[in-house]
């Protein structure tokens, strides 16, 4: 299992509680330290009784934190998720029955993936609807092939072997969408299972305008970046259109306390920030 983190000394715990706690036991788990200014690296290494590992990515960004991970990685499946999620016991043993083959085919998956619902905010159930919208079936509609979301996906180690030199490293794109986009030039099979549910935390939506189009952005981009005219365009359109829903969304989100579920006012007027922002 691989966790790439920078200066999530906040949330990198609850996290590690989480995998360490599985029904069935993850054989190994990683933390990538990628460069961290706080305590994550010493919050992790915490979890060292556990078996949780921390090895150190000099070079900046979630890409080489991610290649780091699965370098290291000594298992037959290589799963990944973030830093803010925490996963349900059942997440694991979840994850292996997915690499089983198809009934119907005897064919196995080269990778797997999932829908994610926020733990932090309430309507959970429209926000896993949301995401099961946007993040999957939005961009196979848009690329037509299947995304992999980074917080909920695995991959075999061969699938990694035989991809990892066609990955991309370039700033400011979506690394999971551009070992996506790899995945699918290759031939591999990507296969979407809606059990595999993991929570995440909302903080990122509760950013700042300016700051969630930033991280937007990545989106378009990343379709450019692999010729893929059509998809940047649909989600240049998608990512105004968003940003137009979720202004209200994240009004909401920056007056949730998640603490008690109440909302404060007061928190609309702070900078909010993806980092800054509490959780339960």
């Amino acid at each position: 299992m691989i966790v790439p983190a920078y200066n999530e000394e906040a949330v990198i715990g609850r996290c590690l509680e989480a995998l360490v706690n599985q029904r069935v036991p993850a054989e190994e788990i990683i933390v990538v330290d990628n460069n961290s200014a706080d305590g994550t690296a010493e919050v992790a290494a915490a979890f060292a009784e556990y078996g949780v590992r921390v090895v150190r990515e000099a070079r900046q960004g979630a890409v080489h934190a991610r290649n780091r991970g699965f370098d290291e990685a000594c298992g037959d499946v290589l799963g990944r998720i973030d830093a803010d999620t925490m996963v349900g016991p059942e997440w694991v043993g979840r994850l292996a029955a997915s690499f089983d083959p198809d009934p119907a085919t005897g064919a196995r998956p080269d990778a797997v993936t999932g829908p994610s619902w926020f733990y932090d905010i309430p309507l959970r159930r429209t926000g896993l609807a949301a995401h099961r919208f946007f993040c999957h079936r939005l961009n196979r509609m848009l690329s037509g092939h299947a995304m992999l979301w980074g917080s909920n996906m695995a991959l075999s180690a061969e699938c990694w072997r035989r991809v990892r030199e066609h990955t991309c490293a370039v700033p400011g794109m979506w690394e999971d969408l551009d070992l996506a986009v790899h995945l699918s030039r290759q031939g591999m099979r990507v296969r979407y299972v809606d059990r595999l549910r993991v929570p995440v935390s909302a903080r990122r939506i509760g950013a700042s305008v300016r700051d969630l189009y930033s991280y937007l952005r990545a989106w378009p981009f990343t379709y450019r970046l692999h010729g893929q005219r059509r998809a940047a365009w649909g989600a240049a359109v998608c990512l105004l259109i968003g940003l137009v829903l979720l202004r209200p969304c994240s009004l909401l989100v920056r007056a949730h306390t998640p603490y008690d579920g109440t909302l404060a006012l007061r928190r609309l007027f702070r900078r909010s920030s993806a980092v800054s922002r509490p959780l339960p």
